[in-house]
This record gives C-alpha cells, structure tokens and sequence, in this order.
C-alpha cells in the first residue's frame, strides 16, 4: 500500500509565531533559508527505508523549498514519487501557516483518491502492516486522553473563538485520534474531514489561541468519527494521556501519571511496532541520533545521505569510533 510523507515549509518561515513544545529546536534554527536539525533529517530518513523495506513505495509531498533541501542531501532520491507543485500552489492560500502548522498535510491528504496510508516524518513504521489495518474506515495509530492547556470547554471555546459557531455535539471529554499514522480505507470519511478542517481554519484574519490547533487537527477528526459511527481500528492498543509525568514501571507510585494506559480487555494480538519520535523531540537529550546514524549506514545501507556535507562529520566522526570499539 503507497503512504504519503508531507514536508510543508511555509510554516518555517514564520517559526518566530510558531506555537506549541514540539517547535523549540525549530526556533533555534537562525538561518533566513530552510533547514532541519540533523535528529529531523534522520528520523525522516528512518521513516522513508523502514515504510519501504516492510510495507512498499512511499510518496512526498513538498513544494520547492523543501524539494531543493532535501536534493541536498540526496534524500528526495529515496523516494518512489514526488509531487512539488500541490503545495506549491497551497502555500498561496491564507490559510495561517504558523497557526495551522499542519494544514498543509490535510490539504495533501484530501488530493488522495483511493485508500492510502499517511505518516508523519518523525513516525517509523518497524514491521510489515497486519492485514486488519486495511479493515473498516480507518486506521489510527492510538487514541489520547486530552488535558492541560489544549483541553477546552463549551465556555471557553464561546468566549476566544469568533469565526466559526460551537460544534454541535462535540464532546470534549472523548478521546482524540492520534494521527501520527492515518490508514484511510473510505475516501468519504476523508472529505469530511477536509471540509470540517476548512471551516475551521477560515479564520478571517481573528486572533487564535493555541489550544484551536489540536481541534482542527485531532479533534474534529475524532468528533466525525463519533457523528457518523465510523469504524476504526489503532496500531495499538494503548491510550496515551497527556501531560504525564513520564514515570517508568519501577518508580510507579502515589497515583503518577504515566504515558500509556490500557483499556479493560485488551486485543493484545493487535500491537503494531513502531515508533513515533514527536514527544522525544521536545527533550533531545533523548534522542538516539547515534543509533540511527548506524542503523541508516550498516543495516540500511544509505550512508550516501550523509557523505555531502559537513555537517555529517561529526556522526561519522562518532560512528568510526563506536566501530573500533
């Protein structure tokens, strides 16, 4: 089954408005030209050979910008088809880039016209996909317990939102789909999605809080699901919660919260393995960038990447070393 990867750059030349943890690294960037942080290059490129050594071809969506950086590092050679000019064309729009960050991806994905897989760049997919994923309306990577700052209520959405109505039986206590990894297999549910997100990100130049993005994102997403009594299925059983404290199993105590819970009856026999890097991006001392150098050289062989700039040096440097170990 094809997947899409999308590589929207509008939204880095507005990062000084940016909103949200994930962007920290992004802001320390201060080059007036694109770039990425060497953990975003790898993991994208993590992304790429691990779809397509278990699962087949993978497309990027991108515009000019973005095709010309990743053609630096040869990276748009690993992909099996790449279209520039759609998001060229939607980076016209005034839609707010820095606001709806991920616009650009659901714009791409309503120009799919037959079931597909989407990831995110920073979304490795470990293992060939089971056949269930292909099953009902659609496929998620796992459902989220909101809280904290992008939790909101009737009130609090009447009070800061002015462009568009309340949403007529939103519940704002139901879980959201994580859409890190989206199996659509009813093209349907896809159009419904896009014009709910359209709606929603017609601003008409007001001022918006931060919390609307994960609506139009996330939230609506999981609202139409719930309207229309869509199918779904998750590459995991797990729920993530957020805002958690991160706990690991031998220092559970007192009630802490912990990034995963489990349901009462869980389908252990449907658990997909992969590895979503967003929440690790925002504390990168833990990412694994040595490890997935290596992995990228030795068990992917595409050490190509890293051999035209400088920049690669010290992962080599590191690499050599690990070696005569």
């Amino acid at each position: 089954m094809k997947a899409i990867h999308v590589n929207w750059t509008k939204p880095y030349f507005h990062k000084e408005r940016l909103r949200g943890h994930g962007f920290e690294s992004m802001k320390g960037l201060e080059s007036d030209t694109y770039n990425m942080t060497d953990h975003q290059i790898l993991y994208t490129v993590l992304s790429i050979v691990n779809w397509q050594r278990h699962n087949g071809p993978i497309k990027l969506y991108t515009d000019s910008v973005g095709a010309a950086f990743y053609h630096r590092f040869k990276i748009l050679d690993l992909y099996d088809e790449v279209d520039i000019d759609f998001l060229n064309s939607y980076s016209k729009s005034k839609v707010d880039a820095a606001y709806f960050w991920t616009s650009g991806k659901i714009k791409c994905l309503a120009n799919q016209t037959e079931p597909f897989v989407f990831i995110d760049n920073d979304m490795i997919i470990k293992e060939k996909l089971p056949e269930y994923v292909r099953t009902n309306d659609l496929t998620i990577a796992h459902w989220e317990i909101g809280r904290g700052y992008y939790y909101f209520d009737k009130e609090k959405f009447e009070s800061e939102i002015t462009h568009i109505p309340w949403i007529e039986n939103y519940n704002v206590d139901d879980w959201s789909p994580n859409t890190s990894f989206l199996c659509f297999n009813n093209i349907e549910l896809l159009k419904e999605y896009h014009q709910w997100h359209k709606k929603l990100v017609t601003t008409n130049g007001e001022n918006i809080p931060e919390w609307f993005w994960l609506l139009t994102d996330q939230g609506i997403l999981g609202h139409i699901i719930r309207e229309n009594d869509y199918h779904i299925n998750t590459l995991t059983n797990r729920i993530s919660l957020s805002h958690h404290n991160c706990v690991l199993p031998y220092t559970r105590y007192k009630g802490k919260a912990e990034k995963w819970y489990l349901p009462e009856n869980p389908d252990l026999s449907k658990e997909v393995d992969f590895n979503h890097i967003w929440l690790d991006k925002i504390n990168t001392m833990h990412l694994e960038t040595e490890e997935w150098f290596r992995e990228l050289v030795d068990d992917f062989k595409v050490g190509e990447v890293f051999t035209k700039d400088v920049r690669w040096q010290k992962h080599w440097d590191k690499y050599h070393e690990n070696k005569n170990n």
